[in-house]
Formats: C-alpha cells, sequence, structure tokens
C-alpha cells in the first residue's frame, strides 16, 4: 500500500460509547483488518459464535470491509463535515477498528501530515487488542490506549491473543485502560489468572464491559457485570452506543 493511504472501514462523529471517556465527543476514523476474530475461527463467514464464544465482535461486517483513502481525501472530508473544527475545539479522535494498530506506520504518517497541516493535533485515543506494541512514530501522538485483553470466551486460541510483551508495554503506560469482555464469574476467575495477577494491573484501570451486541442482552447481563465491578473496586464500562441506537453502526 502507498505511503499515503490508509485502507479505512468507516468515518463518523460521534459519542464514545466505551471506557473512561464514555459520553465524550469523538471523530471515530475505523481502520480496515484484524488480526483477531472474536467469536471463533470462522465467525467472518458463518455469522454465529462459534465454539467456547460467549460473544462476537459487533463491528465486525464492518472492519472487514474497506477503501484506501488518501490522507488529502481524509482530512478533506473532515474539513466539510466539520469534524477539523470539533477536533480543534476538544473532540477527541478514536482511532479504531478491527486491529489499528495493523497499520500503525502508515498511520504515523497521517498523524505528521495532520500535525503539518493543522499545526496541532487533537487527543487521540486508540482502541487496540493489545497484541501488538505500537510503533515510536506513533507513540508520540497517542494520549490514551483502550486496550481490550481477550479471554477464552472470544472463541480464540490462548496463543492468537495472548502476547506477553506487548501486553507488558500496555501495563508499563500511565493512560492505558484495560476492558475485559465479561459473560459470568468464570471469566473473572480467568482474567484475574491471566492478566491482573501476572501483570500487576491496576485496580484503578481495570474495567469490565458486558458481552451483549443488542439492547435487550445488554439489559439482562449489565446488573450482573456492575455487581461484580462493586465487589471487587473494579470500574464499568457502560456501551452507551448500545444503549441508545442498539446494534447500528456508524452512528
Amino acid at each position: 500500500m502507498a505511503k499515503d493511504r490508509l485502507r479505512v472501514s468507516e468515518m463518523f462523529y460521534s459519542i464514545q460509547g466505551e471506557g473512561s471517556f464514555c459520553g465524550q465527543p469523538s471523530v471515530f476514523l475505523r481502520l480496515q483488518g484484524c488480526n483477531l476474530t472474536c467469536g471463533g475461527k470462522s465467525t467472518i463467514t458463518s455469522k454465529h459464535c462459534e465454539g467456547k464464544a460467549t460473544w462476537r465482535c459487533d463491528t465486525i461486517e464492518v472492519w472487514t470491509k474497506g477503501n484506501s483513502m488518501s490522507f488529502q481525501k481524509i482530512c478533506e472530508e473532515w474539513e466539510r463535515n466539520k469534524w477539523i473544527d470539533r477536533l480543534t475545539n476538544g473532540a477527541h479522535l478514536v482511532i479504531t477498528g478491527g486491529e489499528p494498530l495493523l497499520q500503525m506506520d502508515v498511520l504515523g504518517l497521517f498523524l505528521d501530515y495532520y500535525n503539518q497541516q493543522y499545526q496541532t493535533v487533537p487527543f487521540i485515543e486508540i482502541e487496540t487488542n493489545g497484541t501488538i506494541e505500537p510503533s515510536s512514530a506513533i507513540k508520540k501522538y497517542i494520549k490514551q490506549y483502550n486496550v481490550a485483553l481477550k479471554l477464552t470466551n472470544s472463541g480464540l486460541q490462548k496463543e492468537n491473543y495472548f502476547v506477553k510483551k506487548a501486553i507488558q508495554f500496555f501495563t508499563n503506560q500511565k493512560y492505558a485502560f484495560f476492558k475485559f469482555v465479561v459473560s459470568n464469574e468464570q471469566d473473572i476467575k480467568e482474567l484475574e489468572e491471566t492478566y491482573i495477577e501476572p501483570f500487576q494491573l491496576q485496580q484503578s484501570k481495570i474495567m469490565l464491559m458486558p458481552a451483549a451486541d443488542n439492547k435487550h442482552d445488554l439489559a439482562i447481563l449489565e446488573p450482573n457485570v456492575i455487581e461484580w465491578c462493586k465487589q471487587r473496586a473494579w470500574r464499568y464500562s457502560a456501551r452507551l452506543h448500545i444503549n441508545i441506537w442498539d446494534k447500528k453502526t456508524g452512528v
């Protein structure tokens, strides 16, 4: 791919629906592709949870598609929609996927381009599955890492989602928060044994999120997840976009 083009699945202006900045006005840049298929190895084609999966990536139908866009074209579209003004006035830029760090080298060049064009960069959150350590070209721009570490309930083999060096990098970052998608108390036990104890994750950085991709399932699971958070003094991550828009994406 050319060094001045990103593979983009969608771009939109909304509010952050998850994590520590839930409710924050944000421009979303969703990049195409992922190195994991949460829901099971063949979930992209089967469109169902497979094996031990209790949930399926709710944007999988979006990030599997996309278009190659030049940096200039991306910025022109943002200018036309007045998103540059929003970013300049305090909206965040949320770079998500899929797994956006698959394109981190070109993404670093895009952020250089943005900085040259507008003499500033916005507050940038990057949403990652924690399997790839960011390059130096991109680290300088990221203000917060939203790290969604995976469990057996993703339907994947541990060797696919557990990358010790990358996890250690994120645990050493001051502005990294860890989101875990959970369905039951067995998930809690697993995340404690797999991540919290070995990597000594800070209590204040741990967030639980219900394994639900629609309003109905979210309403059922939410009270349990909140109770598990209360018992351990962990943070609860809402899925505000699901509460508001249900299964609709790009809003």
